[in-house]
């Protein structure tokens, strides 16, 4: 059991708050502008920059998160999803959006790691769910979905 989960199975299933498309527009204007200030440009946040652009969203698809589900069901109830911030070298092919990622530097890709955000199946007790990597429940080996397609472009309003 994750140290002090304080949920029980029904408060877990229950977490999060629709938002309006408006606010969520409004936070994510907050974060670019943040981003983009000139104070940011040598830290962290510069690295939500690509190609002049602020990087501030990341797609997945919902065949890819319902398997996810499916497989961590196989392992133990799933009563929600963690998103994991990380890092990782990634190359984007320009036509399509879709990425591959790494740990390590991926020839024809970027030189610099960038944000990138890992969605992982949790249990009633708030531990991540171990999957396996192979697209089955057999071997828990893995445990999250990554590689979703980073915004920009693709789908930018």
């Amino acid at each position: 059991m994750t140290e002090n989960w304080p949920y029980s199975l029904k408060e877990a299933e229950n977490i999060g708050t629709i938002c309006s498309v408006s606010s969520t527009k409004d936070y994510s204007n907050q974060f670019k502008k943040d981003v983009a200030a000139p104070s940011r440009q040598n830290s962290y946040d510069s690295r939500f920059i690509i190609d002049n652009t602020i990087r501030d969203a990341e797609f997945f698809g919902i065949k890819s998160i319902e398997n996810l589900i499916a497989i961590a069901q196989k392992q133990a109830t799933v009563v929600g999803i963690r998103v994991y911030y990380g890092l990782a070298y990634e190359k984007i092919n320009p036509e399509t959006g879709l990425t591959q990622i790494s740990t390590e530097p991926i020839e024809g890709g970027d030189p610099e790691m960038r944000p990138r955000l890992f969605l992982v199946a949790v249990d009633e007790k708030g531990n991540d769910i171990m999957i396996g990597l192979g697209g089955n429940g057999d071997d828990p080996n893995g445990n999250g979905l990554g590689g979703g397609s980073p915004q920009p472009p693709y789908g930018q309003n």
